[in-house]
């Protein structure tokens, strides 16, 4: 990943073309699977081996010349390769910002930029994968430097890492080569076998966690200290097509960004070791002769300010022109863009500078990164205490002008989507994700690794009647609705709810693999609500449809209705609200509240004719609820309703919709439970006399 250019690369030796050429692949493999297929390829892994191999040799010559390695000597020359591109880079990145993206993401923009500019923003990425609700977040201009901040702490640890090497080497009598050697396949093996435990037990969270990474910077230190150019030419040969050929067909045989880094990012970093050290010597026909060729090289000099440049020009150019940038000749042009600006800030700006800066002291270099970089945190801090202050001034309101925000009377009464009235919508996009329901406000929601069932109450103590709340977030966001029913109905309101974690009897569907967490959680869920006894337990019936699956019932919320029933308990399951596969927000904030952009087609946010069927074959465990026609007309599911706002990002819905339907979803409950005002008084043990499903509603 970092700048090795010809001068740099003739610090640890012979310039080695192969090396360029690789280092071109990995960014074209990197940016090609970003731009037009929408996930990852493998290609940083390779970045980090190549890493590992050259700063290898680079401090291991620093350390003959020298007699010592000096770590402030060495990270001094990085910064004087690193800083200057990725610096400008930040400051277009912030610029775009203010210019071409909605207010919704200039706060994740300017923390991303500041953890960015001191090498954290892997940590900070990888604890939004733990914060649930920021992961619906679009990304910011600035996600792809995860890779530069795991590379950038490896840089701080293995000056310290070789001199144990050394030390380790004189001490026990070793070779320094048999000290590097074990050092490095200890530091090798500890890490990949915490690589592999991590991500099997939280993916999302491993995928940027550096100590899940040092193994592959450490096998790039293995290929630097192995006399490969000593190997037979004969097997070196094949051993380097074998390597290309693992590094270009890993991201079309595996899921990289679901089950990276474990064992299965073993592939590509294998691919690299195997090309690196089949290049150690020249060989015809050979992989190195193919990874030499002029225009990868050429691509090679340039390819760190490429990988920086290609992510924001992305994101921008989506931004500005939409669906035009997402075809293929938008890709293109994605692509050009990125390499012009790759080409021009490598020529005019990272070269200059660190030729004249290579020529000062290494004090000199450090005083010029604190001068590069204060402006830049000055600046972000300023702009962030303005939009600070706006968002700290912003309220959700509690309650609305029924008049000027009807929420879904107006779907109820057949009027039109979007806005309607000359009042601001609310939720204010920009401000959406302050809008979340009071379990999460009050800490009673559970986390994504809980597993205690911790009750959120509400409304009166003593109620007519009590309803349990049971499920993931998408049973949470109904709990401003049944909040409102509660307090007019005298109801006793008990949620248990967890980020993450439907109420099933078949915790599976976690894609961070909380399995263990998620059933656990069920298990304690299922016995509160045993010894609460409420009249009812509301929970969602389907799960929404996505581009993977249609829209059904999880076989996991049947079983677990009927241990339900079982207990004497009567379940209300509710249809789940669309998703929309988009930030609505940040949508609505750039397109309007009436634009076509940010609704979805009905049809491909609902199935029909699958959940009638799965609903009628679950008989009568559950009274099901269908709220869809107050999320969707006949055709479309809008964004914006009778001046609301209804979704909050991606599929969670604000509350202040919520409120607005609370009195259709009271109307839903009492038909589905079959009861009127008289017999909810007079006859409470028959309330909730299970019938079978008539096929009406859905």
């Amino acid at each position: 990943m970092s700048t090795q250019d010809k001068a740099a690369a003739a610090a640890t030796g012979a310039f080695r073309g192969d090396i360029e050429g690789l280092r071109a692949l990995a960014a074209l493999l990197v940016a090609i699977f970003h731009i037009w297929m929408n996930k990852v390829s493998g290609g940083v892994d390779v970045f980090f081996v190549v890493s590992g191999y050259l700063i290898t040799l680079s401090l291991l010559r620093q350390c003959e010349r020298q007699g010592r390695v000096r770590p402030l000597i060495f990270w001094a020359g990085l910064a004087r390769r690193l800083l200057p591109a990725a610096l400008l880079v930040i400051a277009a990145v912030l610029l775009g910002t203010w210019l071409l993206l909605p207010r919704s993401l200039w706060m994740s923009a300017m923390k991303e930029s500041l953890a960015a500019m001191f090498y954290m923003e892997n940590w900070l990425l990888a604890l939004n994968s733990v914060d649930y609700l920021a992961r619906d977040n679009l990304p910011s201009p600035v996600q792809h430097y995860w890779a530069l901040s795991a590379q950038g702490q490896f840089y701080a640890l293995w000056p310290f890492v070789i001199m144990l090497a050394l030390y380790l080497s004189s001490r026990l009598a070793m070779s320094r080569r048999q000290g590097l050697l074990l050092t490095f396949i200890s530091v090798f093996i500890i890490s990949l076998g915490f690589s592999i435990f991590h991500t099997a037990a939280n993916q999302t969270f491993a995928y940027f966690n550096t100590f899940a990474r040092v193994w592959q910077f450490a096998l790039g230190g293995l290929v630097a200290i192995t006399p490969w150019a000593a190997m037979n030419g004969g097997l070196r040969r094949p051993l380097g097509w074998l390597g290309l050929a693992a590094i270009v067909s890993c991201g079309f045989v595996l899921d990289v960004s679901l089950s990276f880094p474990g064992y299965a990012a073993l592939w590509p970093s294998l691919g690299a070791a195997l090309v690196l050290g089949a290049g150690a010597g020249v060989l015809t026909a050979s992989a190195r002769s193919l990874l030499s060729i002029r225009p990868l090289v050429w691509l090679g000099s340039i390819s760190y300010a490429f990988y920086l440049w290609h992510w924001p020009v992305m994101i921008f150019l989506r931004a500005h022109f939409g669906e035009p940038a997402t075809t293929w000749y938008g890709g293109v042009a994605i692509m050009l863009l990125s390499l012009m600006l790759a080409w021009l800030s490598t020529r005019l700006v990272e070269t200059p500078l660190r030729t004249h800066l290579g020529r000062r002291s290494t004090g000199f270099a450090y005083a010029t990164a604190l001068v590069a970089v204060a402006p830049l945190v000055v600046a972000i801090l300023l702009w962030r205490n303005d939009v600070k202050a706006l968002t700290e001034e912003y309220r959700v309101p509690e309650t609305v002008d029924a008049a000027l925000y009807p929420g879904a009377r107006m779907l109820a009464d057949g009027g039109p989507a979007g806005s309607i009235a000359h009042a601001a919508i609310i939720p204010e996009p920009f401000m959406a994700s302050r809008d979340v329901p009071r379990p999460y406000r009050e800490g009673c929601h559970q986390n994504l690794y809980g597993t205690e069932a911790t009750p959120c109450r509400y409304g009166p103590a003593d109620g007519e009647l009590t309803i349990a709340v049971a499920g993931s977030s998408h049973a949470t966001h109904w709990v401003p609705a049944l909040d409102v029913i509660a307090q007019q109905r005298n109801w006793r309101l008990v949620s248990y709810t967890k980020n993450g974690c439907r109420f099933t009897a078949v915790a599976e569907e976690s894609p961070e693999n909380r399995r263990n967490s998620c059933a656990l959680w069920n298990d304690n869920v299922l016995a509160a609500i045993a010894d609460l006894q409420p009249d009812f337990v509301f929970t969602t019936a389907t799960v929404a449809m996505t581009v993977d699956q249609p829209e059904h019932v999880p076989e996991g919320y049947v079983q677990q209705w009927q241990k339900l029933q079982m207990l004497g308990l009567k379940v209300l399951a509710v249809r789940d609200t669309p998703f929309m596969g988009f930030h609505v927000p940040t949508c609505v904030d750039m397109n309007g509240a009436n634009s076509a952009l940010c609704s979805r087609p009905r049809s491909a946010a609902l199935t029909e004719t699958l959940v009638l069927k799965q609903l009628n074959a679950a008989g009568g465990a559950a009274r099901f609820i269908d709220m869809s026609d107050y999320f969707c007309t006949r055709d479309t599911c809008p964004a914006v309703v009778g001046n609301i706002l209804i979704y909050k990002d991606k599929s969670h819905i604000s509350t202040v919709y919520m409120k607005s339907l609370s009195g259709y979803l009271a109307q839903e409950i009492e038909r589905a439970m079959q009861l009127d005002s008289q017999r909810r008084l007079a006859e409470r043990p028959g309330l909730l006399e299970a019938a079978p499903y008539s096929g009406s509603g859905f």
